[in-house]
């Protein structure tokens, strides 16, 4: 209420009755602004018109106005209230139905193909705001480019930020990538875990153990949504494996770090072998050059006295070099399976 109308209803409380002129002269308010205050009165239900009395007004009790005013109002919000249960009520009956509906197309939509760079990369962002608790990320092939680590640095950043844990699986290779080696140094203060193995896992991200992210077979810049429960969680227990037989990434690069990454990765090379691949394809699966793949094929070749491929193979299935407590390759002696010399006849 504005103040000119407060003054005028306080006179007229004063008065059975009043006219809009006795205010203006008793109060000393110019007419336009009394009718103004009055017209305000009026619409709050505090005036009206005296009965038989022509132009004369008459203040109204605060209590009759408030019955007279909000009564109506009051009881319009209670219609409208009860409206709006009611709509709640068939809403909220229906979310069963809708539930049932998401769950069923989920099963449906469990995989999804990703089929270019741009559609992955924007499923990775969402996926990544969305994430709460933990991304598992493993990326076979060696060390990762300058460009996809520029890309993928600032996601991972707001991620750890946020207190999401992160967990890295890299191959041996990586470790001596500088581009690799930078992000790592990034990323390992803000609490990401990082690791590297041989060989035995594959190209993925899961985020929260609900959604992962998968190579796509035959597409380069493809890849596929997993939101399927156990296959995720197949995922997940795979990932656990490989990440338990891990070592630790160094930021310092030592001497007896290289030996023990060179000795495992000659003899996951002796597993390859026997399995029957070829150099290019031993390259390909360890992220290694052809050039590193066939120099460590020719030191295991030496070491073991092979002459071919084919019998590398069948002497480390003979000798049994890959079985559990033999003796690692470095610790063999050179040409181990070459016959001993003669003793010259006396």
């Amino acid at each position: 209420m504005s103040e000119i109308a407060a003054q005028v209803y306080a006179y007229a409380l004063d008065y059975p009755s009043f006219a809009p002129s006795d205010v203006s002269a008793s109060l000393r308010i110019d007419d336009s602004s009394v009718n103004s205050a009055i017209r305000e009165l009026a619409r709050m239900r505090l005036v009206c018109r005296a009965m038989g009395g022509g132009d004369l007004l008459v203040a109204v009790n605060p209590d009759i106005a408030v019955a007279q005013l909000l009564f109506p109002m009051e009881r319009a919000l209670r219609i409208r209230q009860e409206e709006v249960e009611q709509v709640r009520a068939e809403l909220e009956g229906l979310a069963p139905l809708y539930n049932e509906s998401i769950d069923r197309r989920r099963r449906l939509e469990a995989v999804e193909m990703l089929p270019d760079l741009g559609t992955v990369r924007a499923m990775l962002t969402q996926l990544a705001a969305s994430c709460e608790k933990e991304v598992l990320t493993s990326q076979p092939g060696g060390g990762r480019s300058e460009p996809v680590l520029e890309e993928a640095i600032t996601r991972d950043e707001e991620l750890l930020r946020r207190g999401v844990a992160m967990r890295i699986l890299y191959q041996h290779t990586a470790r001596f990538s500088q581009p690799t080696h930078s992000y790592v140094e990034r990323v390992a203060p803000l609490g990401a875990e990082v690791r590297t193995l041989a060989d035995g896992f594959v190209r993925l991200i899961v985020f929260d153990s609900e959604t992962a992210v998968i190579s796509l077979q035959g597409v380069d810049t493809g890849a596929v949504l997993v939101r399927d429960p156990s296959i995720v969680q197949f995922m997940v227990s795979a990932y656990e494996r490989a990440w338990s037989a891990a070592a630790e990434f160094p930021l310092n690069i030592k001497k007896y770090n290289v030996e023990a990454v060179s000795g495992e990765t000659k003899q996951t090379i002796m597993h390859l072998l026997v399995e029957g691949l070829d150099d290019k394809n031993i390259a390909r699966r360890l992220g290694m050059s052809l050039r590193t793949c066939q120099r460590h094929v020719s030191e295991i070749m030496e070491r073991i006295g092979a002459r071919s491929r084919l019998q590398a193979g069948y002497l480390i299935s003979k000798h049994g070099w890959l079985e559990a407590g033999t003796p690692p390759l470095t610790r063999l002696p050179l040409n181990a399976t070459a016959p001993p010399e003669r003793e010259p006849s006396r």
